[in-house]
């Protein structure tokens, strides 16, 4: 008959499983870090390609219907709207965003206009922050109510 012997078990010792463990640990916790920087990175990404689609479709909108289509911002309330016309009044889109992105109207001021013939009223410069860093740039030029997006 064997007797039983500690060293004859198949098991692991107490050492060895604890620093499994806090290698786990350590990984994991990195992982966490990494993953809340770049929810900035994606949030931001997410709003300029929402806002880039919007404005594409406010002045396609004016051009089909050859009627002159708002964008009025709300940065203190975390909200813009796409409307058309002057005198009866249509929302097109109502667009809430979240509160860590926050939209300096600049130049441009809180009112983007796109007449009929689909291009904007006035020329000038947006900034879009996320979390207290500029992250964006839209830029509207005169003419054919063209705009480019530069990224900070």
């Amino acid at each position: 008959m064997r007797g039983n012997n500690i060293s004859d078990s198949k098991g692991f010792s107490l050492m060895e499983s604890m620093l499994v463990l806090s290698l786990i640990s350590i990984v994991l916790s990195v992982t966490v870090l990494n993953l809340s920087a770049s929810t900035e990175t994606k949030l931001g990404e997410q709003f300029s390609e929402q806002l880039s689609n919007d404005l594409l479709f406010a002045q396609q909108y004016a051009l089909s219907t050859k009627t002159s289509v708002n964008i009025i911002f709300t940065p203190k309330e975390n909200y813009y709207r796409i409307r058309q016309g002057t005198f009866q009044i249509q929302e097109l889109v109502y667009r809430e965003y979240h509160r860590d992105i926050r939209i300096d109207t600049r130049t441009m001021g809180e009112r983007l206009t796109y007449n009929g013939n689909g291009s904007i009223n006035k020329a000038g410069a947006i900034g879009i922050y996320v979390e207290g860093m500029e992250n964006y740039q839209y830029v509207f030029t005169l003419g054919k109510g063209r705009f480019y997006v530069e990224k900070l």
